[in-house]
């Protein structure tokens, strides 16, 4: 089988699909990318007390300090859902899952609510140590 009637028969309804579907393509792909920079362009807002939660796992008993408490966080996202967003519907935790000696600089974790995305977070990593235990182990 030959290639010349492929490209010789029916070539103009060929061509001008091959022009739409570049169309098409070059549309979505411009409507796209101004969708992302319209999302990354929206408004902000800046939340400057927000707590930092410590996660451990069940078997941990210790206590931890965690220098600063709260942080800095901008989230961006629609007007409407920043706007009526308190405080404290916004997770700032540090995972000590893994913490092997204190004191140490770990990174935060944020958890922006639906609607929103993360701009920034201030300070990036916190202090965590170890308070030592307030009531020691009965001796025998």
């Amino acid at each position: 089988m030959t290639l010349g009637p492929f490209f010789r028969e029916n070539r103009w309804q060929k061509l001008f699909s091959i022009g739409m579907a570049l169309m098409i393509w070059l549309t979505v792909r411009s409507t796209e990318g101004l969708r992302i920079a319209n999302a990354m362009s929206g408004p902000s807002r800046v939340f400057d007390t927000v707590p930092v939660a410590v996660l451990t796992s069940a078997s941990n008993l210790g206590r931890y300090r965690v220098l600063p408490r709260t942080v800095r966080v901008e989230l961006r996202g629609d007007p409407m859902v920043l706007g009526r967003l308190p405080e404290s519907d916004l997770e700032a935790y540090v995972n000590l899952m893994d913490l092997q000696a204190t004191p140490q600089m770990i990174a935060l974790h944020i958890n922006p609510p639906p609607g929103t995305q993360l701009v920034s977070v201030a300070p990036a990593k916190v202090l965590v140590d170890r308070l030592p235990d307030d009531n020691p182990p009965d001796s025998p």
